[in-house]
């Protein structure tokens, strides 16, 4: 497992959650909406929980790597986010990350990594908490305050985006009939990022999408394009979240 994909991996956790039945999106045409409205109607997607897990598929065409990973993720609320890796079904990695660290097993060069949660901002630039990453994983949208915000249409879509003065600049698109997002675009630190969502299916009531096109381009990683699949949901149940350190592997 190369550095890029354990980094991509962790900041593109987006939205896994899979569900029961598919929904069709509808066409339309979109109106000119105020900033109050199309956030009411991403606030009518979000999803409350106190466990979650499912297993993903994860294709990594990169400039570094291009593999097809399986992976597990289970999460508790506020507390823990528990990832394992695996290529060729061999457990490649093993990911925890909490509020205040982040501590991975790589299983293929036998070695122990711990660092604190500021990592991921202080490294690579990524200034996000654990409750925003975590609303990230489980679907919610991280909503910004109203005055900070502007509705356009693009696209023939309706859209919410952070003003271009801003260190980061987020756009996100709605479907201007059902207001689920469709993609995500967003720049930080000269760094791109998009999301594509797709099949939307129907959880407890929440529309949620099943399967993503991720595409980052930074420094550290180049240009890299991730797809994503999901199935096995639980939510609300405890989960397994082993992680013990064995004796004979390398601290870093």
């Amino acid at each position: 497992m190369s550095k890029a994909v354990y980094f991509l991996f962790l900041l593109l956790l987006s939205s896994m959650i899979m569900s029961c039945r598919s929904t069709q999106l509808t066409t339309g045409t979109p109106k000119n909406r105020s900033v109050k409205f199309l956030l009411r109607q991403l606030e009518k997607n979000h999803i409350d929980y106190t466990w979650f897990g499912t297993n993903a598929k994860i294709k990594v065409d990169s400039e570094q790597e291009k593999a097809t990973f399986a992976a597990s993720i289970r999460m508790q609320k506020d507390s823990l986010i528990w990832i394992k890796l695996r290529k060729m079904n061999i457990e490649g990695a093993r990911i925890k990350i909490t509020p205040e660290t982040i501590e991975i097993l790589d299983r293929q060069n036998g070695q122990y990594i711990k660092r604190p949660f500021s990592f991921l901002k202080n490294e690579y630039g990524l200034d996000v908490s654990f409750a925003q990453l975590q609303e990230l994983i489980i679907g919610n949208p991280i909503l910004w305050e109203e005055q900070s915000l502007v509705s356009l249409i693009r696209k023939q879509q309706n859209v919410l985006q952070t003003p271009n003065s801003q260190k980061t600049v987020l756009k996100i698109f709605m479907h201007p009939s059902s207001f689920l997002i469709n993609s995500v675009q967003g720049s930080m630190n000269q760094n791109a990022l998009s999301i594509d969502y797709s099949d939307y299916e129907i959880l407890e009531q929440a529309q949620i999408p099943t399967k993503k096109t991720i595409k980052i381009d930074s420094k550290e990683t180049g240009l890299v394009e991730l797809e994503m699949s999901f199935s096995k949901l639980s939510l609300n149940e405890i989960q397994k979240v082993g992680f013990r350190v064995p004796d004979n592997y390398e601290r870093k």
